[in-house]
C-alpha cells in the first residue's frame, strides 16, 4: 500500500489547523496591537465558522464528476498558507476578518474532498486503515500547532506577527510536500449501479442523525472540559496542555493499530462495523460522565483519557460506513452535510450545557452531554440491519484482479 497520498492529504489537513490554534493562543495579543475587544475578535470567528460551513458545498459543485480533487485540495491548501502569512501584516480589524473569511472558504476542501479522495486511490480492502491514519491528523495538529506557536512566541520571543510569518512559511512547506498528489478518477473502484443517494438510502439517514447526536456530545465536551479542569481540580494552562497532549499522543498510537482491525472487520462481515463504532460512542460518552463526576483528580483524569482517546476514532470509523454506501459521484456533497449536521448538533448541544450549567454546574453539564453520544451510538448500531443492502459492491474487474 502506497501511503504518500494519505499522508500527503494528513499534511494538508495538519497546516489548515495553524491558524486557527494560533488564534486560540494569541487572541489576547493580537486584540491588543488591533485596537480591538474580544468581542470584535468572536464576530470575526463566528463569520469564518459560517465560511466553513458553506464551502464545502461550493467545493462539491466545483469538482462534480470531473478528476480535479487532487488539485483543488492542494490549491486551497496554499490559499490557507497565503492567508496565514498575510495575517502577519495587517493593520486593522477588517484585513484581519477579511483573510480569516478566505481561510474560512478554503478550509471546505478539507470537509468536501479529503476522505472521497481517499476513497477513490486506495481500494476497498484497505480503506479502513487509510482513513484511519488520515484520522491521526487531527490529534497531530492538536500537538504539533500549539507548540509550534507556544515554541516561536515562548522560546523564541516572536512577537504575533513574526509568528504568523513562520507559520504561513511552514503551512506552504507542508502544501508543497502534497503537490505530487494526483486525482485517480471519480469511482475508481465501485460500481455505483445500485447506488442510492442520502433520501433513499436507510443508511445514511441513521448515520447523518448519528452525527448529529454525535455533534452534541463532541463539540461542547471539548470546549467545557479544559474549564472543568480548572475549575474543579484547579489545573494551571500548562497542566492542562500537557494532559490534552498526552491524550492526543495516545490516539495517534491506537489510531496507527486499529485500522488493520477495522479493514479486517470490514471485510469479513460489514454488518459488525456499526456495532464497533457504537461500542466506542457509548464508551467515549461513559467516559466523559465519569470524568466530570469522578471524586478525585486521578480517576477524573483517567476517564477523560479515555474519553479523549476514543473520540479521534469515531470519524474515521462513521466515514468508513458512508464511504461503502454513498455512491463515489455523491461523496463530497454527503461529507458536506455530514459537516453540517455535526456543526448543527455542536450548537445544540452547546445550548443544551449551558442549560445544564446553570443549574447543576460543569460537571452535571458535562454528565448530561453524555446522553446524545448514548442516542448516537444506538442510531449507528441500527444501521447492522441496513448497511447490506445500501452497501456499493466492488466493480468486478477489480474482484477478479
Amino acid at each position: 500500500m502506497r501511503l504518500y497520498p494519505v499522508i500527503a492529504i494528513g499534511m494538508l489537513a495538519i497546516t489548515d489547523a495553524f491558524v486557527n490554534q494560533a488564534l486560540g493562543v494569541l487572541a489576547p495579543d493580537i486584540t491588543g496591537s488591533l485596537g480591538v475587544s474580544t468581542g470584535a475578535l468572536t464576530f470575526l470567528l463566528a463569520i469564518q465558522l459560517i465560511a466553513v460551513g458553506v464551502a464545502p458545498f461550493a467545493m462539491s459543485a466545483l469538482v462534480r464528476g470531473r478528476p480535479i480533487r487532487a488539485a483543488v485540495s492542494i490549491g486551497t491548501g496554499f490559499v490557507w498558507s497565503i492567508a496565514t502569512f498575510a495575517i502577519a501584516f495587517v493593520h486593522d480589524i477588517w484585513t484581519l476578518g477579511a483573510l480569516l473569511l478566505v481561510s474560512g472558504l478554503a478550509n471546505g476542501s478539507q470537509i468536501a474532498l479529503h476522505s472521497p479522495l481517499l476513497a477513490d486511490i486506495y481500494p476497498p480492502a484497505v480503506r479502513g486503515r487509510v482513513l484511519a491514519l488520515y484520522g491521526t491528523a487531527m490529534p497531530a495538529g492538536a500537538i504539533l500547532s500549539p507548540l509550534t506557536v507556544s515554541a516561536l512566541a515562548g522560546w523564541l520571543d516572536l512577537d504575533w506577527r513574526a509568528v504568523y510569518a513562520v507559520l504561513g512559511v511552514l503551512s506552504l512547506l507542508g502544501c508543497l510536500s502534497a503537490s505530487r498528489l494526483r486525482d485517480p478518477g471519480i469511482g475508481r473502484y465501485d460500481d455505483v449501479a445500485s447506488a442510492r443517494g442520502l433520501l433513499r438510502s436507510r443508511t445514511l439517514r441513521r448515520v447523518f442523525a448519528a452525527f448529529v447526536a454525535y455533534g452534541m456530545l463532541l463539540v461542547p465536551a471539548a470546549t467545557f472540559l479544559s474549564v472543568h479542569l480548572k475549575e474543579r481540580w484547579g489545573l494551571d494552562t500548562d497542566a492542562r496542555g500537557l494532559f490534552s497532549a498526552c491524550c492526543s499522543a495516545m490516539a495517534i498510537v491506537v489510531l496507527t493499530t486499529l485500522g488493520r482491525r477495522l479493514d479486517s472487520i470490514f471485510q469479513s462481515d460489514p454488518r459488525r462495523v456499526p456495532a464497533v463504532v457504537a461500542w466506542v460512542l457509548t464508551g467515549s460518552a461513559v467516559a466523559f460522565a465519569a470524568g466530570a463526576t469522578a471524586p478525585a483528580l486521578p480517576l477524573s483524569l483517567a476517564a477523560f483519557l479515555v474519553g479523549l482517546t476514543l473520540t479521534p476514532l469515531i470519524v474515521p470509523m462513521i466515514t468508513l460506513i458512508m464511504i461503502s454506501v454513498t455512491a463515489p459521484g455523491g461523496r463530497s456533497y454527503t461529507a458536506s452535510l455530514f459537516g453540517i449536521g455535526l456543526a448543527v448538533g455542536g450548537l445544540v448541544g452547546a445550548g443544551l450545557l449551558s442549560t445544564v450549567e446553570k443549574a447543576y454546574g460543569t460537571a452535571g453539564a458535562v454528565a448530561a452531554i453524555a446522553l446524545p453520544g448514548l442516542v448516537a451510538g444506538l442510531i449507528i448500531a441500527s444501521t447492522s440491519r441496513t448497511i447490506q443492502t445500501d452497501l456499493i459492491p466492488v466493480r468486478e474487474e477489480i474482484i477478479n484482479v
